[in-house]
């Protein structure tokens, strides 16, 4: 008698995130934190800079920094295609 396996759904989501970190590691090895400070000197110093707002819209309301654009978090990888390549990208 034959068994067919099936792998449960709860198994693969079990494993998303973890699949996401790998995806990601190239990427990350490209990031650095930057704290305010660090931000607003480089901001006067004329740095090409995109500074991107990845709050929800409920957020975003009480206020955000002159000059960035609004792109919620799960919108980012959809608008991903949209965001200029040749400038270093500031997420907050």
């Amino acid at each position: 008698m034959r068994t067919e396996r099936f792998v449960k759904p709860a198994r693969v989501a079990a494993w998303l995130p973890l699949l996401g970190l790998l995806l990601a590691a190239p990427a990350a090895a490209q990031t650095e934190r930057l704290d305010v400070d660090e931000l607003k000197a480089q901001l006067d110093a004329g740095a090409d800079v995109l500074l991107i707002d990845v709050r929800e819209d409920y957020e975003v309301e009480s206020g955000s920094i002159p000059g960035s654009i609004h792109i919620p978090v799960g919108e980012l990888e959809a608008r991903m295609p949209d965001i200029p390549k040749d400038v270093r990208l500031v997420f907050f």
